[in-house]
């Protein structure tokens, strides 16, 4: 158990949380699955994180629920691409 993956797995599920709120509201607006697509992939992101985040803590999680660092970052980065995605200026 370690504080600094669980900081890491926390701040997974924040930033998932956070972006997956814009595609959903487009989503709800336009119609367009493309966006429910887009929200549901970073809610997922977020529930792998928050599996890692209980994995990390000393509640009885199971031993498949640990993180381990390569794939941590690797999924922080994909987070973090799918972030610009959102927050990138659209092209008018």
């Amino acid at each position: 158990m370690g504080l600094a993956e669980l900081f890491v797995s926390v701040l997974i599920v924040g930033v998932s949380l956070v972006n997956a709120a814009v595609p959903a509201t487009a989503a709800a607006r336009s119609g367009d699955p493309r966006f429910a697509i887009l929200a549901l992939a970073n809610v997922g992101l977020a529930a792998l994180g928050g599996l890692w985040a209980w994995g990390e803590t000393p509640w009885g999680a199971p031993a498949w629920a640990t993180v381990s660092w390569p794939i941590a970052l690797v999924v922080l980065a994909v987070t973090l691409l799918l972030l610009a995605t959102t927050l990138w200026p659209r092209r008018t």
